[in-house]
């Protein structure tokens, strides 16, 4: 089957693209992640899964084959079918996931719709002694890596615990701003002045 395709993005929509390769459209499942980083026109590459079942033929397609590696990672676990999978990828860069998997905070993944704690457990315990294999970063790192996932988690728990939901804590911070935050005290500082200049 497919290893690859090589073309220029005839258009897009969130979930999938449509590549000309030689005068022939293919329509091609996405991540979300994927789609914000793809351009109508442009000339790409995408590694290509093969989603073959008795009813169904699917091309899932990635920028790289490190984020195929990853799909085919998360296909392996119990539980975890195609659409799942590409959510879970469209919510998180696959450094992101390696560090919540290897940091076995699983609270940071049931953030992902119709993705429980159970699944999210599951996931941690089947793929931590596989992500060595994508070769991002080094276990020995997981204590610093991991220090962004656990702030971002006590964030949306105190900001919960005011009173906020989910869509309304996105809106108002962004990970870049998580990341650049030293801890959860300057954290809520920060958030609590960001909602007050809104008012």
């Amino acid at each position: 089957m497919f290893e690859y395709l090589k073309g220029k993005v005839e258009y897009k929509k969130p979930g999938y693209v449509a590549l000309d390769v030689n005068n022939v459209g293919y329509k091609i499942h996405i991540s979300l992640k994927s789609y914000e980083k793809i351009s109508i026109d442009e000339s790409i590459r995408l590694y290509i899964y093969n989603h073959i079942k008795e009813d169904e033929f699917k091309l899932i397609g990635f920028l790289n084959e490190n984020d195929r590696m990853m799909f085919q990672l998360l296909l392996g676990v119990s539980g975890i079918g195609v659409s799942l999978a590409l959510s879970i990828l469209s919510s998180f860069e696959i450094e992101e996931i390696q560090r919540v998997v290897l940091g076995e905070n699983f609270l940071v993944l049931k953030k992902v719709p119709k993705l429980g704690e159970k699944k999210a457990k599951q996931i941690i315990l089947d793929l931590q002694g596989k992500m060595s294999s994508l070769n991002l970063i080094s276990t020995d790192t997981v204590e610093n890596v991991d220090k962004y996932a656990l702030l971002e988690e006590e964030i949306y728990l105190a900001l919960e615990g005011l009173g906020y939901g989910k869509k309304e804590i996105d809106k108002i911070l962004t990970r870049e701003e998580i990341k650049s935050l030293e801890n959860i005290e300057t954290a809520i500082k920060y958030v609590l002045k960001k909602i007050s200049s809104y008012k």
